[in-house]
Parts: structure tokens; C-alpha cells; sequence
């Protein structure tokens, strides 16, 4: 028995909460932050000790700007394209429907599942299109298909990533794709958590490497078909070398709004320039960066073989207005 095995059980390993990954237990703390720390597994996997409760956090709350889907929305697109020229979306969390209204754009049929009340409305206002106001965990099988099931950064916040990827699948056709991006901290140097300055808990479970990222589909009946490599590493650096006017950025977007137009439009300016250069650097610089710390990861996975041959029905989301494509007059 290793060391991180015998000390994560003297302690009581069932407090300390297990990977989802491959259900071990450790004892190696990289980061804390709010009361919890994270644990980096063996399998490349960081998770949350203790298991945040499952009303820790708001699932209708999102901490980032409109303009931090709405900016790299096109790119996203293009990138699916490559894969699935046409065919029938669902975005699972699809906010204001930035990527539904990129992808609806490039021809795709669209549909969207999200759980606040407000976003969910407006984004079908947006694109006359059908979108479920639920949890996603709360959704039932129906009769539909979709060619593409896609997500942005929701692996790290499921309760069970494993019954999620799972539920994911069999909302497509047998030759369909899941398509995602997914951030990679898992796996890496202790002292890069200090660089980045959070990890975003309770708010995030877990964190993934490559490898760790690839046994958790393969024990959804899923497996990695296509993957673009993004390194967060420039950008990181680069944040770190000039943290003062980054922190002036964060008050700027964290400040109540003033009245008035000019400071309410200045306020939206800033951000969305804030996040033009997160995406130069995260998408542009981060192709091509050496694959060595944090990272982002594009990622197309499909049904494993055998899940395939044997699928004769494929379930998706029962309500009836995501049950075929549909438009609205105008």
C-alpha cells in the first residue's frame, strides 16, 4: 500500500471524497481554496476533498460575461465543422444561445437545454428555436436524435461526470458526436495552481489530464475520436506578469452598474476587450505553445464501436419541443 493510500485511509477516505476517474483515494494536496482542497490522483485526475454538498453552488448562476461565450462562438463552430458539416445540435447549457446562433448561422438545425429561466426564454426569442429551461441531470429520454451533443466547460462541475457523458450519449444517432471543450489542469506542476491564483471551488469538482480524461468517456461507453490542444501556459504568464492591471479589469467587471449610458457602454467595451485577448491568447498563441502546463482541450468523442452495432434507438430529451426540428415565423 502507498503512502497516499495508507494516510488518505488513517484519516478516513470517505470524508476526503474518491476520483471519479478511477475511485482512489489521495492524499497529495496541490491546492486550497474556500475549505476545500484538491487532491491530485495517480490517474491524472484533481478533485475536490471534501465533496462539495450538491447545493453548494447555483447551477442557474454564471460568474463570466456575455461576451466570454459570445467572442470565441464562431471559432467553435468552424471547429465542429470539420467533423459535422450539417445535421441537427443540441447545446447543453446553451446560455443566451451565442454558440446555437453561430452554429444555426453555418446551417445546422439547433436546439438548447438550460436552466435559467431568463437566458433559456431569450435564447429561443433569439433564434426560433427550441430550448428546454431544466437542469440537464433532470432531463428524460425522448425520440429524438441529434448528429452533435455539444458542451463547454461542464465536466468539471457534474456531481457524475460519468452518468452525464453517459446520458449525452444516448441523446445522439449511432454515427453521431459529442463535442466539448474542456479545460486540462489536472496532471501538472503544483506551482502552476499558485500562477493561475484559483481553481474556481466549490464551483469546480474536478480536473482533468489527457489521460485521466480519456479513461473517464471510456467508462461511459465513449471514446476520443479528434482532440485540439490549447496551452494556457503563455497566457498564464502573461496575466501573472501584469496581475495590477488585471485586478483593476476584475473590479471593473465586478463593480455594481453606474447609471447612465456612457458607463454602462464603457463598462461592456472593456470586458469584451478583456475578452478578445483571452481568446488571442488562449486559442491563437495556445495552438501553438509546447503542451506543458494548463491547458484547453477541443475534443470529439463518439460511441465506442460496440455501443454502435448494438444501438437500434437512440434516446434524447423528452419534451416534445426538442423532439424534431421546428422553425418560427417571424
Amino acid at each position: 500500500m502507498g503512502t497516499d493510500e495508507l494516510t488518505a485511509r488513517v484519516v478516513g477516505a470517505e470524508d476526503l471524497g474518491r476520483c471519479v476517474v478511477c475511485d482512489g483515494v489521495s492524499a497529495l494536496v496541490v491546492w486550497r481554496e474556500n475549505g476545500y482542497e484538491g487532491r491530485a490522483c495517480r490517474c491524472g485526475t484533481v478533485y475536490a476533498s471534501p465533496p462539495p454538498p450538491l447545493g453548494a453552488v447555483d447551477p442557474t448562476v454564471d460568474g463570466h460575461p456575455d461576451s466570454y461565450y459570445a467572442v470565441p462562438a464562431r471559432r467553435r463552430v468552424r471547429w465542429i465543422q470539420r467533423y459535422r458539416p450539417r445535421g441537427r445540435v443540441l447545446d447543453i447549457g446553451c446560455g443566451e444561445g451565442h454558440f446555437l446562433a453561430a452554429a444555426q448561422a453555418a446551417g445546422y438545425d439547433v436546439a438548447g437545454i438550460e436552466p435559467h429561466p431568463g437566458r433559456a426564454r431569450r435564447a429561443e426569442a433569439r433564434l426560433g428555436a427550441p430550448v428546454e429551461c431544466a437542469l440537464f441531470e433532470s432531463c428524460r429520454p425522448g425520440e429524438a436524435e441529434f448528429d452533435i451533443v455539444y458542451h463547454c466547460d461542464l465536466l468539471s462541475h457534474f456531481a457524475d461526470p460519468i452518468a452525464a457523458l453517459r446520458k449525452m450519449g444516448g441523446f445522439l444517432r449511432p454515427d453521431g458526436v459529442l463535442a466539448f471543450e474542456v479545460g486540462l489542469l489536472g496532471g501538472i506542476a503544483p506551482w502552476w495552481y499558485t500562477m493561475i491564483g484559483t481553481i474556481g471551488y466549490p464551483q469546480h469538482r474536478w480536473l482533468y489530464s489527457v489521460r485521466s480524461l480519456r479513461r473517464l468517456l471510456a467508462r461511459a461507453d465513449l471514446e476520443l475520436a479528434h482532440t485540439a490542444h490549447f496551452g494556457l501556459a503563455p497566457g498564464t504568464l502573461f496575466v501573472a506578469g501584469v496581475r495590477s492591471l488585471a485586478r483593476r479589469y476584475r473590479r471593473l467587471r465586478a463593480a455594481p452598474q453606474r447609471p447612465g449610458p456612457p458607463a454602462a457602454a464603457a463598462r461592456v467595451s472593456v470586458t469584451r476587450f478583456v475578452d478578445r485577448t483571452e481568446s488571442f491568447w488562449r486559442y491563437t498563441v495556445g495552438r501553438l505553445s509546447p503542451r506543458v502546463g494548463p491547458a484547453t482541450l477541443f475534443a470529439i468523442a463518439r460511441l465506442r464501436q460496440s455501443t454502435r452495432a448494438h444501438r437500434h434507438h437512440v434516446s434524447v430529451v423528452s419534451a416534445p419541443h426538442l423532439g424534431a426540428p421546428q422553425r418560427r415565423g417571424g
